[in-house]
């Protein structure tokens, strides 16, 4: 055979070019995972922005056909169409028609407001229904369900809250009806939702173990069928609620938390999956990022809706 068709041998790899190549897509691998985090962090970001702009769209549409704002929990007595919790009342702004039609129906009521047939969240199991509007992506305590799981009952989750000092103008009473006009502190310098954990856990001596369910409304007052039956637990979708044995619910010690590890997070205050700071509607709509260093002065005077203070240069 001629020596031109002769075919070579061709060289495999060496152990040492192999480890190389290893070496060089594991860097490379090392690289694109944290872009790839932060392009789905940023997504998630935008959604939660998102979710939060249309909550308070609802809010001023509520206002406009009502004249106030939605109750933190009610109306009670029952001679209102409706007894549940800010978000329930916000649904048919929230193009959620079909579930708040759906929670129509006779509730027990103590004699003698009741039975009476009204919209409560505890009929038809409407309590444990995914809303998405009430989701925000980045939340760790929540499953890709939208539900999470209490002593075998599945509730809606919410990873968003109230604000209790805005929607509770006279305090200790859930069941304002606080109009616009009556944010005297501004609505651009007055928050009305943050972020807040759905499912949280302390372990600290409080023991407190909470979060925030969208349509959680046990009220002292009312004796309410279960799973809404007293005493009431931490599931409120709310934050800055009143309450001597709450010590951090109020004041400076109320500040956001900053992606809280699991164990350790106040169900009591607002809480966000979002390393860059806490989102948070303002009363006049619009969202805004406050950075982790805030102080917890200005955070709390952003809470307060009618107190008279001056933000601090960390707002701006």
């Amino acid at each position: 055979m001629p020596q031109s068709l002769k075919t070579a041998r061709r060289r495999g790899f060496t152990l040492i070019e192999l480890l190389v190549v290893i070496a060089i897509i594991a860097i490379l691998i090392g690289l694109l995972v944290p872009a790839v985090q932060r392009v789905r962090e940023a997504a998630n970001r935008a959604r939660c922005t998102n979710n939060l702009k249309q909550l308070g769209l609802a809010a001023h549409n509520y206002h406009d056909t009502h004249k106030h704002l939605p109750p933190v929990i009610g109306y009670y007595l029952p001679a209102r169409e409706a007894f549940g919790t800010y978000f329930f009342h916000l649904l048919p702004h929230l193009e959620q028609d079909n579930l708040y039609r759906r929670a129509l129906g006779s509730v027990p009521f103590p004699p003698p407001d009741g039975p009476t047939v009204v919209h409560f969240p505890g009929n038809n199991n409407v309590y444990s229904q995914r809303v998405p509007i009430f989701l925000c992506p980045s939340d760790p305590s929540v499953g890709s369900g939208g539900v999470v799981t209490v002593d075998e009952i599945a509730w809606g989750a919410s990873c968003y809250a109230s604000n209790s000092q805005v929607f509770s103008p006279i305090p200790g009473d859930p069941q304002g009806k606080t109009r616009l006009t009556d944010i005297k502190d501004g609505t651009s310098n007055t928050i009305l939702y943050a972020e807040k954990y759905a499912r949280c856990k302390s372990s600290t001596s409080m023991s407190l173990d909470g979060g925030s369910f969208w349509a959680y409304c046990a009220f002292a007052e009312v004796s309410l069928p279960p799973p809404m039956n007293p005493p009431g637990k931490l599931f409120r979708p709310g934050f800055a609620i009143p309450f001597p044995m709450w010590p951090n619910a109020i004041g400076l010690g109320s500040k956001f938390q900053v992606q809280p590890r699991e164990g350790d997070c106040d169900p009591t205050r607002a809480a966000t999956a979002h390393a860059g700071g806490m989102q948070v509607c303002l009363a006049d709509g619009s969202v805004r990022t406050l950075a982790p260093n805030m102080s917890p002065d200005t955070w709390w005077w952003a809470v307060t809706p009618s107190v008279g203070e001056v933000l601090g240069s960390d707002w701006w």
